[in-house]
């Protein structure tokens, strides 16, 4: 009898086994489907991604960059794509010339100019940590035509190290692209390092802060660019108060002469702007880091004074959990906004920002979308963000400076960097954050309708 059952339980698991195997080899396609959903799995690097916004459908190409490395920068020359790395390796995405829709990472022997980043990860790495290799590097590149150049120049801006004071500033380089085909480039030529040394005493919460050193570069005119330069967290709270000095390069914009090396203070009252774009009417966009919830939009004007320290409508860090909303963490409620705030949050006395985040966003870089090829979007603002991992679409109002409307274009990747391309498509480049493993990526936005 117990044989009899044990039998009729074995014959019944044989059964539901048979059964499920079956029916998981016909619905492998759902079952796989299922699994994407709920984990999120990262899908063939062949498999591109298609995204739904307001207007149009949007397909993305994703390739991992050769190398593993924090900030850095994009740009492009027609629809090639030059990539350089915080640490300086500079290579070419191309299309494959066997397949058209294959893409290849292409290593660039350039010369590297001098900033002495080894000399001081030796020197300082035992008292930062890592993220002395983190935020130590290249910040942002710029290709383009200046009229006493006769071909393109190459320019970077990046952290300098002097070996002798032991300290660093934010310096720019310049080299003359001589072959564009195989991008061969003169010497390259140091045309900015700014005024103060610092060195990682600066500030000591955080210590060594680089990671608002600003950074980004954008054509001027045909002699000149501008340079945006971060306050290093010198901001009278955690350090000494330098933004709204003048006798210093921190917290400003700066109007560079790239043949006589002259330059200007060009505006004032930055915490660490972190994009930077000139548009075909000479408008002078940017995007800016500020305290908890503050980051911000802005148009720059010449001589115009933006307010940080003294204005900003963020708030003390430690004033709130921005994921748990605890207003309890801080007790004391005149200690919940930006403590040198003179405005009483209204921004009065200093050129107010055109928008501000109220959530936490970490604005990174920007482009004007001045091309026809997504005719609903020419003219529009597009914004990229890090902790939001998304891309803002403003359309923006032009006659009397606001923002009409916006729309959140979900990405899934922090955000460092935004290209034009000249097709009309967008480049992005990603980041790998803080403690990551993977590399960061390029990612390709066209129109999957066309």
């Amino acid at each position: 009898m117990f044989k009899k059952k044990l039998l009729i339980i074995l014959s019944f698991w044989i059964i539901s086994i048979l059964i499920s195997i079956i029916w998981t080899f016909e619905n492998s396609d759902k079952v796989q489907s299922f699994k994407d959903g709920i984990t999120n799995e990262k899908k063939d690097k062949d498999q591109d991604q298609v995204i739904s916004t307001a207007y149009y459908s949007l397909n993305l190409k994703n390739f991992k960059t050769p190398v593993y490395s924090k900030y850095g920068g994009i740009e492009a020359i027609g629809e090639k794509i030059y990539y350089i790395s915080g640490d300086l390796d500079f290579y070419q995405l191309q299309k494959d010339t066997d397949n058209q829709k294959k893409y290849n990472f292409i290593s660039l022997p350039l010369e590297k100019f001098k900033n002495n980043k080894k000399e001081f990860l030796k020197k300082n790495e035992p008292i930062i940590g890592k993220k002395g290799w983190e935020f130590f590097g290249v910040k942002d590149l710029l290709i383009d035509n200046f009229e006493s150049f006769e071909n393109k120049v190459l320019i970077a801006s990046s952290l300098n190290y002097n070996k002798v004071k032991d300290c660093y500033n934010l310096s720019v380089y310049l080299a003359e692209i001589i072959n564009e085909n195989i991008l061969d480039i003169s010497e390259w030529k140091k045309i900015f390092s700014s005024n103060m040394c610092l060195n990682i005493n600066l500030t000591q919460k955080p210590k060594f802060a680089a990671a608002s050193a600003g950074g980004r570069l954008a054509k001027f005119d045909d002699n000149n660019i501008l340079l945006s330069i971060g306050d290093f967290y010198a901001d009278g709270v955690n350090g000494p108060m330098l933004s709204q000095d003048l006798n210093n390069d921190y917290g400003k914009i700066f109007k560079i002469n790239i043949n006589n090396k002259k330059h200007e203070i060009f505006s004032y009252g930055h915490r660490n702007p972190q994009g930077l774009y000139i548009d075909k009417d000479n408008n002078i966009f940017s995007t800016e880091h500020g305290p908890r919830g503050g980051d911000e939009f802005n148009l720059i004007k010449n001589n115009n004074n933006y307010g940080w320290p003294y204005a900003s409508y963020g708030t003390n860090y430690n004033s709130y959990n921005a994921y748990t909303d605890d207003l309890q963490k801080t007790k004391d409620k005149s200690k919940r906004t930006w403590p040198l705030d003179k405005t009483n949050n209204t921004h009065n006395g200093y050129t107010k920002p055109i928008f501000s985040w109220g959530n936490q966003f970490g604005v990174s870089n920007l482009i004007v979308y001045e091309n026809d090829y997504l005719k609903k979007w020419n003219k529009n603002i597009i914004i990229s963000s890090l902790a939001g991992k998304k891309l803002v679409r403003f359309v923006y109002n032009y006659e009397n400076n606001s923002v009409l409307y916006y729309e959140n274009i979900e990405i899934n990747k922090r955000i460092r960097d935004i290209i034009l391309l000249d097709n009309g498509n967008i480049a992005l480049l990603t980041d790998i954050g803080y403690n990551a493993t993977d590399h960061a990526e390029i990612i390709l936005i066209s129109n999957s309708e066309n």
